[in-house]
């Protein structure tokens, strides 16, 4: 981690309200203060839209997931009614008896006369009901067999309700949290789209790239590093002093010093490039910045 020097200087009005903290008429001495910094990620637009691009597939993937968990809780909950209804055993057991009943058919059993004068569905249904034939007695006690497996499945289906039920909530809440790192992505990728105008600009332009030292030296004799400073006089704001309609000329809106930090340090690094250091005068704390 870099580690920086940073002038600490007495806060002292300018001339005209332009700058805080310049050195008194005495000439106090500058003193340094060590500070660590490092390269924030904004400034990093390749960067900033690969992780906006991570968090868009994260939340697409998630969201796939929580449509798919509703669609199969729903079917859970369907076959839980089906099974909760009270034709359902009944219906079990004949379809469980017209398959025994094909059965003993192909095997050449005497069950093809009674589906022969009653057709598959009510034979099956006299068996449920009566078991009127002595030879159908083993198809109505596999029968009794499946209408005794109904509870088992029962609560199967509601074990996995209970599963799918727990999961909805979790992947909703992590939905959520997908949603603020889009937000906060996006807003990444809107300042580094800001700083790489602003480089491509400056290159363009052939000025010196300050350092973090010269923009920290350069905040804290107009603002002593405060972003929501206001001028006394009304006219300059946030932590490198904007006008209102020097700030608008670098895509601002509204009150300089209600933007993000990261904001005003991106539109300053747009202003430079154009200009230069000349929106800071140079007899005041335009002399932190690099001379070109």
């Amino acid at each position: 981690m870099t580690v920086l020097f940073v002038a600490v200087v007495v806060t002292v009005a300018a001339a005209g309200g332009v700058a805080f903290g310049q050195a008194d008429e005495e000439g106090e001495a500058v003193q340094p203060v060590a500070v660590e910094s490092a390269a924030p990620p904004w400034r990093d637009l390749e960067r900033a839209q690969h992780d906006l691009a991570v968090a868009i597939t994260a939340r697409d993937g998630l969201q796939r997931a929580l449509d798919r968990t509703v669609d199969e809780l729903h079917r859970e909950l369907a076959r839980l009614d089906q099974l909760n209804s009270t034709d359902t055993g009944k219906k079990l057991l004949n379809d469980e008896a017209e398959r025994l009943i094909v059965q003993e058919y192909m095997a050449g059993g005497y069950l093809e006369d009674l589906v022969f004068v009653l057709g598959v569905s009510e034979a099956t249904d006299a068996i449920w009901r009566n078991a009127l034939l002595s030879e159908v007695s083993e198809v109505f006690e596999e029968a009794l067999a499946a209408r005794e497996n109904v509870p088992g499945e029962r609560e199967r289906t509601e074990a996995r309700i209970r599963r799918l039920d727990d999961a909805i909530p979790y992947l909703s809440s992590r939905l959520r949290e997908t949603a603020q790192s889009i937000e906060a992505a996006e807003w990444v990728v809107y300042i580094a789209e800001i700083n790489d105008m602003a480089e491509r600009e400056r290159v363009q332009n052939g000025f010196i790239e300050p350092t973090e030292q010269h923009w920290y030296n350069l905040r804290f004799c107009e603002s002593t590093n405060n972003y929501t400073a206001e001028s006394s006089n009304g006219l300059f704001y946030g932590a490198y002093q904007f006008e209102p309609r020097t700030w608008r000329t670098v895509g601002g809106t509204g009150n300089p010093a209600h933007a993000r930090p990261e904001e005003q340090d991106a539109r300053a690094r747009l202003l430079y490039a154009r200009r230069g250091d000349q929106p800071w005068p140079r007899a005041y704390c335009g002399r932190w910045l690099p001379a070109n």
